[in-house]
C-alpha cells in the first residue's frame, strides 16, 4: 500500500489552472520539456501565458533557440499572454524576429512586458514597433537597453493602461553618433505616461550628449532614480543628464522618492570636474524643487557635498517630509546633514548611512577637514516631529560623538535612537562609546538609545 502511495502522481491529477501556474515560475525552455511526460502536458504547455526565453549570440545553438521562441509563440495561437520576458544578445542578428516577438505578444493582449536587447556593435539601431506604445492591455514595462534602441512614441494615446515602468541604460558606446540617437529618442520614452504610477531609471549616463528626461505622468506615486555618472577630464562644459520643466509640473501625487547620483569614487575630482559636478548638482536642485511634496525620501549623491557645490545650491523646502534616508559619502557630508535638517520640518524619521568614499580638496590643494559644524538654529523638526534616528557605518570618531550628542540634546520628542557601528570598533572602543552617549544630555526623556553592530 506504501508503494502506491509514492508511485502515485498527484500533480498530475491537479486542474490545468494550477499546473500552468506551477509552469509559469520557470524558464520556458525547461517548462517544455514536462511536454514529454504525456499528451496531456502539451497542451497544459500551449495554455501557459507566461513565457521567459533567452536568445544568445548567433550560431547553432542560438538559431535553435530562436526557433523554438517562434514554435512555442506559435504553439498557443491567439491565446491570451500575461507576461513575456525576451533576452536577447546581438539583437542585430535578429531584428524581425525580435520585432515579430512583440507584436506577437502585443496581439494577444500582453500585460506585462520585461526585454533585455543588448548589442555589442555600434553600427546599427533597433526601432521599437509603434503597437508597443499604444497597447491598452500593458500596465508592466521592463526595458534593459543598450545603446542601439529607437523609440518613437506617439505623441498621444500612449501606454493607455501602463503603470509601472523600469527603464535601464547599460553603459553606452562611446563617441558614437547611435549613442546621441539612442539618447535622443530614449528622452521621449517617458513624455506620455498618462497613468503610470511607478517610474524606475536607472544605470549610465554620460557627460555629453544630454540625455533629457522628458516626463509626463500626472499619476506618479512613486519615483526612483538611480544613475551613474560618467565624468570626463577634458570635458569643462558637460551637457550629461538634464530635466525638463514638464517634468516637475506634473507631480502632484508623488508620495516616494528614491535619488541617487554616483560617480566614480576615484582619485580626488579636483578642478577638472568642477563644471561637471556643478551641471549635475544643478539639475538634482531643480528635481528635488520638482519633487518636494513626497512624504518619503532617499538620496545619495556625493556631487551634492562637495565645498565647491553645498553652498551655490539651496535645497527646496519639504514640508510633507515624513521619512528620511540620506547616504552620506563624503568627509563634507555633515554639511548636507544639517542643510537637509533645515528644510524638512515635519520629520518623523531619520535614517543616515555614513560610508566615506570621497576627500574632497579645496582649489588650493588642502583636504578638507572632517568637522562637525552644527547649524546656527536648531533645525525645528528636531524640537517638534523627529521621533526615531537610525545612524548606520558608525566608528566613534570625534566628530561622529558630536553629532550625536547633538541630536540627542535637541531631539525634544525623540522615542528611539539606533546606531550601528562598523566591525573596525573593537571591544575597547566600543565600551567608551557606550559610556560616552549614556553621558550625553537628552532632550526627550523617553528616548532610548541602542548601539548594535552593523552585521555585513
Amino acid at each position: 500500500m506504501g508503494w502506491k502511495t509514492c508511485m502515485e502522481d498527484r500533480i498530475s491529477g491537479l486542474p490545468d489552472e494550477i499546473l500552468c501556474h506551477i509552469l509559469s515560475f520557470l524558464y520556458t525552455k525547461e517548462a517544455a520539456k514536462t511536454s514529454i511526460l504525456s499528451h496531456r502536458w502539451k497542451n497544459v504547455l500551449a495554455s501557459v501565458s507566461s513565457f521567459d526565453f533567452c536568445v544568445q549570440s548567433p550560431n547553432m545553438v542560438s538559431d535553435r533557440c530562436a526557433g523554438f521562441v517562434d514554435r512555442v509563440l506559435a504553439l498557443g495561437g491567439s491565446s491570451y499572454i500575461h507576461r513575456l520576458r525576451l533576452e536577447c544578445a546581438n539583437i542585430e542578428d535578429y531584428f524581425s524576429r525580435i520585432d515579430a516577438w512583440i507584436c506577437t505578444a502585443i496581439s494577444r493582449k500582453v500585460v506585462e512586458l520585461d526585454l533585455c536587447l543588448l548589442s555589442y556593435s555600434c553600427q546599427s539601431s533597433f526601432e521599437l514597433p509603434r503597437s508597443l506604445f499604444m497597447c491598452d492591455t500593458l500596465e508592466v514595462l521592463r526595458l534593459r537597453v543598450k545603446s542601439n534602441l529607437i523609440t518613437k512614441p506617439p505623441t498621444s494615446n500612449c501606454f493607455p493602461s501602463l503603470k509601472f515602468m523600469h527603464v535601464t541604460l547599460y553603459r553606452p558606446f562611446y563617441d558614437s553618433t547611435l549613442y546621441r540617437t539612442f539618447y535622443d529618442s530614449t528622452r521621449n520614452l517617458f513624455s506620455c505616461c498618462p497613468v503610470l504610477e511607478d517610474l524606475i531609471i536607472d544605470g549610465f549616463v554620460h557627460h555629453k550628449p544630454a540625455f533629457l528626461f522628458n516626463v509626463f505622468a500626472p499619476k506618479l506615486k512613486r519615483l526612483e532614480i538611480n544613475l551613474y555618472v560618467i565624468l570626463d577630464r577634458k570635458c569643462n562644459h558637460p551637457n550629461g543628464w538634464n530635466l525638463e520643466d514638464k517634468f516637475w509640473k506634473n507631480a502632484e501625487s508623488l508620495s516616494k522618492a528614491k535619488i541617487a547620483l554616483r560617480v566614480p569614487a576615484t582619485g580626488y575630482p579636483g578642478d577638472v570636474y568642477l563644471w561637471q559636478l556643478l551641471h549635475y548638482a544643478d539639475q538634482l536642485s531643480r528635481l528635488l524643487a520638482g519633487i518636494n511634496k513626497v512624504t518619503y525620501l532617499s538620496f545619495a549623491a556625493p556631487i551634492s557635498e562637495g565645498p565647491d557645490v553645498i553652498h551655490r545650491y539651496r535645497l527646496p523646502k519639504f514640508h510633507n517630509l515624513n521619512h528620511l534616508k540620506l547616504h552620506l559619502q563624503t568627509c563634507c557630508a555633515w554639511k548636507s546633514l544639517t542643510k537637509w535638517l533645515d528644510v524638512s520640518p515635519k520629520l518623523e524619521h531619520l535614517v543616515f548611512k555614513k560610508n566615506i568614499q570621497w576627500c574632497w580638496k579645496h582649489a588650493e590643494g588642502y583636504l578638507v577637514a572632517h568637522k562637525w559644524r552644527p547649524p546656527e538654529s536648531v533645525p525645528v523638526c528636531l524640537l517638534s516631529s523627529l521621533k526615531t534616528i537610525c545612524i548606520r557605518g558608525f566608528c566613534g570618531r570625534p566628530y561622529e560623538m558630536e553629532v550625536a550628542k547633538y541630536l540627542l540634546k535637541h531631539g525634544e520628542v525623540l522615542t528611539k535612537v539606533t546606531i550601528f557601528y562598523t566591525n573596525d570598533l573593537g571591544v575597547a572602543e566600543e565600551m567608551r562609546v557606550r559610556q560616552e552617549l549614556s553621558k550625553f544630555p537628552r532632550g526627550s526623556k523617553t528616548c532610548q538609545v541602542e548601539l548594535l553592530e552593523l552585521k555585513s
